[in-house]
């Protein structure tokens, strides 16, 4: 069992530069989508999908601002988040914050998916892509939330609870 802990607590540590590199994948998704908005491009689909559709439908942008604007501006937050969490891996309010921003992505993402498979009938392989990216960070942030053993012993201002025993 220690080992178990002492490899949680070393993961806990490295977990989260894998976080930034997720969230750099993703701004690299979403800046794809920037520039081929801007630029009046088409965008590249891989023979997939219908991404023209899904991203000139009217669920493609808020109040006039594209969503792919709103991604840049998620995954440079993450990317943030993660790298201000590696400062300090055993500070959980570093943790819990990426994790707040991880959650409100990973539901809009899935938001946005359950939109092109019921009503657009089109999927796009950049927005599966993207929420894979977000459904990945958010549980990589919640297994660490759940699993990493606090390493003072205390939780919230409380004593640890003893092995076995209920409080």
């Amino acid at each position: 069992m220690a080992r178990r802990a002492v490899y949680l607590r070393d993961s806990a540590g490295r977990l989260p530069y894998i976080l930034v590199a997720l969230a750099l994948g993703g701004l690299a998704i979403s800046l794809y989508l920037v520039s081929t908005h801007l630029g009046d491009k088409p965008i590249a689909c891989a023979g997939v999908g219908d991404c023209a559709a899904v991203n000139s439908s009217v669920y493609a942008s808020i109040g006039g601002v594209p969503v792919s604007f709103l991604g840049v501006g998620l995954y440079v937050s993450l990317a943030t988040l993660a790298y201000v969490w590696s400062r300090d891996p055993s500070d959980d309010r570093r943790m819990v914050a990426y994790w707040g921003m991880a959650l409100s992505g990973a539901g809009y993402a899935a938001y946005l998916t359950y939109v092109e498979l019921t009503i657009l009938h089109a999927i796009c392989v950049w927005c599966v892509a993207s929420a894979t990216i977000l459904a990945t960070s958010l549980a990589l942030a919640t297994a660490a939330l759940v699993l990493t053993p606090d390493p003072a012993g205390v939780t919230a201002g409380r004593p640890a609870r003893a092995a076995g025993k209920a409080r």
